[in-house]
């Protein structure tokens, strides 16, 4: 029995692997061909476009045909993984030089961008906390702080995860919260099987003493008391299991819409608003936006998780204190090395906060300062000693783990959005699109929403 299901299993999987061979071909060859179409008729447009938008004759409106095609192909690649997603990134650096839409100096400057620094030294500030799990302690205390009932816990694991999401990626954060989620939920497995199984010796035997001995196994639609707790307990467990690991993957995406750093997406925004409109959105300013709808989307994800769609009704968790504070003692005495990146990671968030206010009331002016203090905590990380050994807080042995291919889609995304500019292709977009203005606002929100959700589904 166990050797066919494991042929199911094997069948399965070759079965899926060759499905996802077959869709990676297909967006491989259709979004050539599909970027083809886009070309030609556009290009057999132009004249007529140009005559209806005459701003575009004051721009480089004749490579327009060659960035839509471009754009859709990566779009295709993107979604299917034609190739690895990096790789894609870097088609801007080839076929806008070749087919003449721009330079390759300014082409590339799009992959130096400054918001590219910033999230890279956002990248080696996170790595430094996770070297000497300082993200392990500040999620440990704040759930320990927060409460251990049912509810409480859950808050506190969404709260410390969402927190960190700010600061270190999405999935770096919900991979470090997992095991400790899952170690508090064994702990709680057995706990709460032991209090239950006492309860229900406890019920049988009041109920055989209230009916003579006779009906003390049959209390409800002919199920045996201990039986009917069982199943109660499961239940509870498993309302109580789904809102943890929810709570940490729903607040680990929340939490990340926090800062400029938290998520590719805030950068790729803020980028796009820079090159396309001029409008720079500094990290204080994101913040100001970010953090408190962040804080709201987080308690909202909580109150619907723990009250409306698994409700939890245990008040208590006997021990939980007891197995945050045992994971918390795991960890030892804060080290050196901790308090010095906890001291640099407070002095980054706050000179990212408030240094720039502060210096331009002094009537001091530095371009481009996230990225620079950004860069200048990498430097002080891998300059400062982390103990007496000689160890620094961070090294290239553990920055190379920095997410290249990040870093790279970045620059493929801005170097699109910059030819989307230059080219007029953006201002012809917003010409169809003013088709629909007729419409409702909160109709096209609501619209543009749901095609992005979807499109996250699937990429």
């Amino acid at each position: 029995m166990e050797n066919h299901s494991h042929a199911d299993t094997h069948t399965d999987t070759h079965t899926d692997d060759k499905s996802t061979k077959i869709v990676r071909l297909l967006g491989l060859i259709g979004g050539v061909l599909i970027a083809l179409i886009i070309y030609y008729v556009l290009n057999v447009q132009m004249p007529h476009i140009v005559e209806e938008i005459p701003k575009l004759s004051s721009l480089n409106y004749k490579a327009m045909p060659v960035v839509a095609g471009v754009a859709v192909l990566m779009g295709i690649w993107w979604m299917t993984e034609a190739i690895d997603l990096p790789a894609t990134a870097l088609l801007p650096l080839v076929l806008f030089s070749v087919f003449s839409v721009d330079q390759f100096s300014s082409v590339s400057a799009s992959y130096a961008s400054p918001i590219i620094f910033l999230f890279m030294g956002g990248f080696i500030l996170a790595l430094s906390m996770q070297k000497w799990n300082l993200h392990i302690r500040i999620a440990l205390s704040i759930i320990l702080l927060v409460g251990t009932s049912p509810r409480r816990l859950i808050l506190g694991f969404m709260i410390a995860t969402g927190f960190l999401s700010m600061w270190v990626s999405n999935t770096a954060t919900a991979v470090m919260m997992f095991p400790v989620g899952m170690s508090v939920l064994q702990l709680v497995a057995k706990l709460v099987g032991k209090e239950n199984a006492s309860n229900a010796f406890y019920q049988k035997e009041e109920i055989t003493k209230a009916h003579g001995g006779i009906m003390g196994n049959i209390v409800h639609k002919g199920k045996d008391i201990t039986q009917v707790i069982q199943e109660k307990t499961t239940i509870y467990r498993t309302n109580f299991s789904i809102c943890l690991m929810l709570g940490i993957a729903y607040s680990a995406s929340i939490g990340s819409l926090g800062t400029l750093i938290g998520t590719p997406p805030n950068a790729l925004l803020a980028g796009y608003m820079k090159t396309a409109f001029n409008i720079e959105i500094d990290f204080a300013q994101w913040m100001v936006f970010g953090t408190p709808l962040a804080f709201i989307m987080l308690i909202l994800s909580w109150l619907l998780l723990t009250y409306v769609i698994f409700p939890l009704k245990i008040k208590e968790i006997p021990g939980g204190k007891e197995v945050v504070r045992l994971e918390l003692n795991k960890l030892g005495r804060l080290s050196q090395a901790e308090i010095s990146v906890g001291v640099i990671f407070i002095l980054a968030s706050l000179g990212w906060i408030f240094l720039d206010t502060i210096l331009k009331s002094w009537g001091i002016k530095i371009d481009k300062i996230d990225s620079v203090i950004a860069m200048g905590v990498s430097a002080l990380l891998f300059i400062l000693p982390a103990n007496n050994q000689g160890d620094r807080l961070i090294d290239w042995g553990v920055a190379k783990k920095l997410p290249w291919d990040v870093l790279l889609l970045f620059g493929g995304g801005l170097a699109l959005s910059a030819q989307f500019s230059k080219t007029g292709l953006s201002l012809w977009i917003g010409h169809l699109v003013s088709g629909f203005s007729h419409l409702p606002i909160l109709f096209i929100i609501v619209m543009v929403t749901l095609m992005v959700i979807f499109l996250t589904e699937i990429t």
